[in-house]
């Protein structure tokens, strides 16, 4: 009686763990920068200038960037990206001065460029800053190198907001061309490198 107890009970555990499988499978997980959509996209290849992406590349490049860092559960759980969300850094220090700048070479750096604040996400909620207030940007640039394959990638944030030690976002525009923070993104970017190198963003 109690073996076959406990053969029914190791022949349920089997097949809630098949139908743990099936489900994990099955449902899909994103772990990309959460962001409104751009007002502009514009490439940069290394050092030339910037390429206004127009209507149709607009769309091809956004849905390549939405997608980069999606998968299924399953997946996500073996690679350890279930519960995966972009980090932010902070990279630049109001007192000292130092910032820090996308790298331009051999690279792609496709901005992300926006009309009005946008409130810095953290997963799903709003970014706070050092000084308990929200941060506001005006541009995102993905930073896309040549890989194969998922990897770790770069995001920069430019604020819309001047800052300063003291008193955190004032409602002067920023004006610079550094930026204070970054993303670390896991994504498979493979896909648009190859569009953007197709197209002749490179040349």
């Amino acid at each position: 009686m109690a073996k076959k107890i406990g053969a029914i009970v190791s022949v349920s555990i089997i097949g809630i763990l098949i139908l743990a499988t099936i489900i994990m499978a099955n449902i899909n997980v994103n772990y990309s920068i959460n962001c409104a959509n751009p007002d502009a996209i514009y490439v940069q290849y290394g050092s030339n200038a910037q390429i206004t992406a127009t209507d149709s590349q607009y769309n091809e490049i956004l849905n390549y960037i939405n997608n980069a860092s999606k998968g299924n559960s399953l997946e996500a759980l073996f690679s350890g990206n279930l519960f995966t969300k972009a980090e932010i850094t902070t990279v630049r220090n109001y007192t000292t001065g130092s910032n820090v700048v996308p790298t331009t070479s051999g690279t792609f750096n496709v901005v992300f460029q926006y009309n009005s604040p946008q409130a810095l996400k953290y997963g799903k909620d709003n970014y706070i800053d050092s000084h308990g207030k929200t941060y506001y940007y005006k541009e995102l640039v993905f930073s896309i190198n040549n890989t194969n394959g998922e990897s770790d990638f770069r995001v920069y944030i430019k604020p819309y907001y001047e800052e300063n030690s003291s008193n955190g976002s004032t409602d002067v525009q920023y004006s610079g061309e550094n930026y204070t923070k970054y993303y670390t993104l896991s994504a498979d970017f493979t896909n648009l490198y190859n569009y953007l190198s197709e197209n002749g963003f490179n040349q």
